[in-house]
């Protein structure tokens, strides 16, 4: 095997194997000059310097110390502390942008405190850092000099809050998720339910969309089977929507609501399911209603032919 080197007169010059000439030994070309250096020397032709063995030996010390600080982590340390004394220490922070992650986070993520020093930050190193925070989709960090940092963050975007099993997520229109729901604030975003719902979601808002007076009333939306779904309006009504041509379903509501206004009525869920037929099922309370109408209206008719018989 030959190592390619380098070329002359456009042809490879290669590096040949160690061979021997005359029962010599042909060191090579690269190693030619430091061996007569030291054949010289150890013929005496050469005089080396009084102290060179204690400098070199001091040099030899020297490097490895500073490769061990630097090695351990160290040498940065102590680059931070001398040049923070020297008048970079961070003393003002200046975070924009930011709604949903709190400056005390983001000074957490960066380690910052009042013997940091600007000069020895990391921007790149700060902006990723920043950027694996929940909120945070772009960071940019930014030196002052002397002593100041600027800090501008763009957030995501929450569009619906996501659950799955017992867990609550904050996802973003993609399915993404954010972080988890703590329980408070973000009134104004739907609830997605089960299995699938988080990716789902969006294509389906968008469908409903096209049909504003039903969409403002959507409170929840169940996905069932990861086929189809269930939503639930801001009133307590569910609507079952068929997995096909759900947009088709969703206009007879809209047209039977115009007719008898049924979506404003005391009602559990209406099943559009089935293309044929519409079931509805009426809430506790107005099954109880009907069927205190329903006896009164039997002892009004045994009333009346009572006195029929009379």
């Amino acid at each position: 095997m030959f190592a390619l080197t380098g070329k002359s007169r456009g042809k490879s010059r290669i590096a040949p194997k160690r061979r021997e000439l005359d029962g010599r030994l042909v060191v090579p070309r690269m190693l030619r000059r430091p061996a007569r250096l030291f054949s010289k020397i150890f013929a005496g032709d050469i005089t080396v310097p009084r102290y060179a063995e204690a400098a070199g030996l001091a040099s030899i010390f020297a490097a490895t110390a500073i490769y061990g600080a630097v090695a351990g982590g160290q040498f940065g340390a102590l680059a931070n502390d001398m040049t923070a004394k020297l008048g970079f220490a961070i003393s003002e922070i200046e975070i924009s942008g930011q709604v949903n992650t709190s400056e005390i986070a983001v000074i957490e993520a960066l380690g910052l405190n009042e013997s940091t020093s600007l000069a020895t930050l990391d921007v790149r190193d700060a902006r990723e850092t920043l950027q694996g925070l929940p909120w945070v989709e772009k960071a940019e960090v930014r030196k002052a000099y002397p002593d100041k940092l600027e800090i501008r963050v763009t957030e995501r975007h929450a569009f619906a809050i996501w659950q799955a099993g017992e867990s609550l997520s904050l996802i973003e229109r993609d399915g993404r998720v954010i972080g988890t729901y703590a329980g408070y604030g973000f009134n104004d975003l739907p609830l997605v339910v089960g299995p699938g719902a988080a990716t789902a979601a969006s294509p389906f808002m968008e469908l409903l969309s096209a049909y504003p007076s039903f969409a403002n009333q959507v409170k929840a939306l169940i996905h069932v089977g990861e086929r189809r779904w269930d939503v639930r309006l801001a009133n307590g009504i569910t609507v079952k929507l068929p997995a096909d041509q759900p947009a088709a379903a969703v206009e007879k509501l809209l047209a039977m609501d115009a007719v008898n206004q049924i979506l404003s009525r005391d009602i559990a869920s209406i099943d559009l399911r089935l293309t044929d037929r519409t079931t509805v099922a009426l809430t506790e309370n107005a099954m109880a209603r009907r069927a205190t109408a329903l006896k009164a209206r039997e002892k009004a008719i045994k009333a009346a032919a009572r006195r029929s018989n009379i």
